[in-house]
């Protein structure tokens, strides 16, 4: 088995530091840090750290390639780049210091045609192994047909791939049908997939941490219906609070591990890379209630550095030791 992992719509993450954000002033920055980044490179990212290799594959708009190219190789990613048309989109991080606090704002990204999809699906297709775990990652970009996750899941499947997915809630929808081997959701995707309605505001991380027992019930009523709608494991995140893991009619919860954050940014992906991480250790005998808390170890450790994708193997051992000795014994 293998990871292979997609990111079919990358971005430039351009994190700014800066003592407060105050909307409608004008501001000064601390510090500006440019990085490739995306949902899937951040999952390369964690994985990397993890000494587990891994597989990119990423369409990026040739306006930007030679640049986005840099980046990655600046970190030490191997990534296949596919070049479509038009530039890579740009992602707004602010850290602010007095706070800590950090707000997220997305480009949506570049248009991508009908033709360059179809180039971009049979590199991928090409590139599936039986067995490979082939996990896809983050938002499509527009122009496209949510279709074609449906048919990409296909193919995958009929290579003899298994596909973790981590997609926005309107393409999460429309592919439950095809049975996702696993899907990770935060709770606020896995309600808005549900309802067949859009979220352009995540804000899981800001769910009150003293309303758990809600989070709870309603993260696990979602991982289950999940389920029932096609996903054969569904993974909830519920941020601070913890997780709910779904498998046909059996649902079950773990809590998070306690930090003291810096930034949640890539908390999502780093729970992806520990899953994926320790699913592709065990191949089809996987422990996944261990899996969950190497997860939420990786989740965490992320959560102490600034850079989404950032994590220490040290820490990543210590809180998962403690989890296992409390969920896994």
């Amino acid at each position: 088995m293998g990871i292979l992992v997609i990111n079919p719509n990358p971005v430039f993450d351009r994190t700014i530091s800066l003592t407060e954000l105050v909307p409608g002033a004008v501001m000064r920055t601390l510090d500006v840090e440019l990085t490739a980044g995306g949902k899937g490179i951040n999952v390369a990212r964690v994985l990397r750290a993890l000494d587990q290799p891994v597989r990119l594959i990423i369409p990026v708009g040739v306006d930007d390639r030679a640049r986005y190219e840099a980046l990655l190789a600046a970190e030490g990613a191997q990534a296949q780049l596919i070049g479509v048309s038009g530039p890579v989109r740009m992602a707004n991080i602010y850290l602010e210091n007095l706070t800590n606090r950090v707000t997220v704002i997305n480009d949506a990204g570049y248009p991508m045609s009908a033709s360059d999809w179809d180039l971009v699906h049979s590199e991928i297709s090409a590139s599936v192994i039986s067995g490979d775990l082939v996990l896809i990652m983050g938002s499509f970009p527009p122009g496209l047909d949510p279709k074609v996750l449906s048919s990409l899941i296909a193919a995958v499947h009929a290579s003899g791939g298994h596909v973790l997915l981590d997609v926005n809630p309107e393409w999460l929808a429309m592919s439950l049908a095809e049975g996702p081997d696993v899907i990770t959701p935060n709770l606020d995707e896995a309600e808005a997939a549900l309802a067949d309605a859009s979220a352009t505001v995540m804000d899981s991380q800001l769910h009150d941490i003293t309303e758990t027992d809600k989070i709870r019930d309603r993260a696990m009523h979602a991982a289950m219906e999940l389920c029932a709608r096609g996903a054969v494991h569904a993974f909830v995140t519920a941020g601070a609070a913890g997780v709910a893991m779904a498998h046909r009619d059996e649902v079950s919860w773990m809590n998070s591990f306690p930090i003291d954050p810096i930034s949640a940014v890539g908390a999502g992906d780093s729970f992806v890379a520990g899953l994926a991480h320790m699913w592709n250790q065990a191949g089809n005998d996987v422990d996944w209630r261990a899996a969950t808390a190497f997860a939420i170890a990786t989740s965490a450790s992320s959560c102490e550095q600034v850079r989404a994708g950032g994590v220490e193997t040290d820490r990543v051992n210590e809180i998962f030791n403690t989890l296992s000795a409390v969920h896994c014994s």
